[in-house]
This record gives structure tokens, sequence and C-alpha cells, in this order.
């Protein structure tokens, strides 16, 4: 577990390698985009805690983030739903998704 909850992150891309993390808390920063989410799809990571963090009003950031991140089970506390998986017509090819752009 790293909580890194409350540390005026601005993105994700702040972060480092993080190989071994399985539970991370970024709760309660400034993170706006989900911009280096797919460097995270390297560790074991999951649960993710993003919370309290302006990226959740972000459209479909549930659904964005599992596709990001297929192993996260659970993302700010809740596990992964049937609704989480985004629909047809906002599914990218491997090599556009948002997550490997930004």
């Amino acid at each position: 577990m790293l909580n890194l909850q409350r540390n005026h992150l601005l993105c994700l891309r702040q972060l480092p390698k993080l190989p071994a993390v399985e539970h991370l808390s970024l709760s309660e920063n400034a993170i706006s985009s989900l911009g280096g989410l797919g460097a995270l799809g390297v560790s074991p990571l999951r649960s993710l805690n993003l919370s309290r963090n302006p990226v959740t009003f972000t459209q479909d950031y549930r659904a964005r983030v599992f596709l990001c991140l297929p192993k996260l089970e659970i993302l700010d506390g809740i596990p992964k739903l049937p609704e989480d998986s985004l629909p047809t017509r906002l599914q990218f090819p491997e090599s556009t998704r948002m997550c490997n752009i930004l």
C-alpha cells in the first residue's frame, strides 16, 4: 500500500515507477487528467483511489481507468462493476487508447 493522499500532485506523470505496488491512494490531490495512467499498467496494481480529484469528473471516468488498467479490481473503494465497461462507441483500437497517447 502506497498512500500519496494530499500531496498536491497535479498529474499521474509525476509518479515514479511503482513495480511492486498493489494498492495506491492518490485521493485529495489536484489530478485533472488520466495522462500517464497507462504507465501504471505494468505494476501489479489491484486497487486505485483517485477520489476527490478533478479527474473523477471526466466523462466515462471509471470505464476509461479500467480500460487502461485491465488488472485493476477496485477504483475509489468500489469494485469493478459491469457498467464500468466502455460502450462500444467509445472503445478505441489498441494504438489509440487514451491512456497510451496522453
